[in-house]
């Protein structure tokens, strides 16, 4: 299969090594990723300026691997229009932070699956919890493997995407796998007001409201399940259209 990977962590992130070392065994695989961190960057795609690319080996088992002063969906636009072209799959992580709940809309991992289910490329992200000051990464990378494998024989539906959580736990601590919808991931205390002699700024972070729902990503990890969540680029609600339809009695202009 020839594979293409990126993340938001940036190419010399550990997440991405142990990756593409693992895959480069059986697999042909493509680093596509940015130059640098692109954390809670989304979709965003550079119109502002020319995007650099630098051929960058990074002799992890690559067939080529490439270093782009842009964001993640930037590298797949790149990897799809010109740099690789012809792809079978879109790879993004191994995040070395979970991607759930509220904080899938700001993230440039899945920001990159996204870009690459609209070009009709089949994608996954993948990331791990928050740990206790370690990231294990070796579930995250034996479940990747193992589902390109399964991904050889199943196809995904076009404009489909998967977002992949895996406990930060040993891998022989990994209960197995649990099929969940997206829960919510929200944060108190958001806003830090902070000081220096040029005057006052402000910083974004908050402290983790626990999540109590079943059955969605926060629930299977507490319970040390991988999460995986089937995601769409159709965000349209047809139940609601539906009522709206019948509901709303809109006249316009009046």
């Amino acid at each position: 299969m020839k594979i293409v990977i990126t993340n938001d962590d940036g190419i010399k992130a550990e997440g991405i090594k142990k990756l593409v070392k693992k895959l480069s065994i059986s697999e042909k695989v493509f680093v596509v990723a940015p130059d640098k961190d692109s954390t809670g960057i989304s979709g965003a795609v550079t119109f502002e300026h020319p995007i650099k690319v630098e051929k960058s080996p990074l002799f992890w088992g690559e067939r080529a691997s490439y270093k782009v002063f842009g964001t993640s969906a930037d590298c797949v636009i790149l990897a799809n229009d010109i740099l690789v072209k012809d792809f079978d799959l879109l790879i993004a992580g191994i995040n070395s932070l979970p991607n759930v709940g509220d904080d899938v809309r700001l993230s440039g991992t899945l920001g990159a699956c996204r870009e690459a289910a609209f070009s009709g490329v089949p994608s996954f992200g993948i990331s791990i919890e928050y740990g206790t000051g370690k990231e294990i990464f070796e579930g995250a990378v034996e479940f990747s493997a193992y589902l390109v494998e399964f991904l050889k024989r199943n196809k995904m539906p076009e404009g489909m995407f998967l977002n992949i959580n895996v406990p930060n736990i040993p891998i022989k601590k990994i209960r197995g796998v649990r099929f969940v919808k997206q829960g919510r991931r929200r944060y108190k205390e958001r806003v830090h007001e902070l000081q220096d002699p040029s005057g006052i700024y402000y910083r974004i972070f908050g402290k983790l409201i626990d999540d109590k729902e079943k059955d969605t990503e926060n629930y299977a990890l507490k319970n040390n399940f991988i999460a995986v969540t089937p995601m769409n680029i159709d965000e349209t609600d047809y139940t609601f259209l539906e009522r709206i339809k019948e509901k709303w009695k809109i006249k316009f202009p009046i």
